[in-house]
């Protein structure tokens, strides 16, 4: 008992830039998700290469999220699972993109439909790493598509969203180490 309150004593406070550190990978998701899905709708084309660059990406940063809530022992098994299920992604990106869907939709139905299976792939991904960040990060792109679809210059709003709430968590960190500066 002496000993946690000792640690606890020790545990210096957080600053405002490694809480922000510990978010950044939720923060690349959304923000890659949305310059895909922008990139798509402003070219008047499929992004197919930004896609095949990116999904290893957020795929690389869905493991790391989950790396740590997995005991060492499953985390080979986490690893392959992740892989399989962000190259079932992919697959499902290339059919999206290069079978004749491309004559039924245009650029911002197809921009549309890869940030909807994006937002699918992170939400699953969420729920079978156990990580509550990563369903809202999935749960936000999925919000973001009917938004998008709603609004005429929609790359642009979607844009500013990101924004908005990448300095939402940013003004929610700042006053979060202000409060336990002031406790300590």
């Amino acid at each position: 008992m002496v000993e946690d309150v000792e640690r606890i004593e020790t545990k210096r406070p957080r600053r405002v830039w490694e809480g922000f550190v510990d978010h950044i990978p939720y923060v690349a998701i959304i923000v890659l998700g949305l310059i895909g899905t922008s990139w798509t709708s402003i070219a008047r084309s499929p992004t197919t290469y930004y896609w095949i660059v990116m999904t290893p990406v957020i795929a690389a940063i869905c493991i790391y999220s989950g790396w740590r809530h997995i005991e060492s022992g499953a985390r080979v098994g986490m690893v392959v699972t992740q892989l399989l299920q962000w190259v079932a992604f992919l697959v499902a990106m290339e059919l999206v993109t290069a079978t004749d869907t491309r004559g039924m939709l245009n650029a911002n139905g197809t921009g549309l439909t890869l940030l909807t299976l994006l937002a699918l792939g992170v939400f699953i991904s969420g729920l079978h790493l156990r990580s509550w960040k990563l369903c809202v990060t999935g749960a936000f792109l999925a919000v973001a598509v009917p938004v998008a679809a709603w609004v005429q210059r929609a790359a642009l709003l979607l844009l500013l969203i990101g924004l908005a709430v990448i300095a939402l968590f940013i003004v929610y960190w700042w006053f979060s180490d202000r409060l336990r500066d002031k406790e300590a």
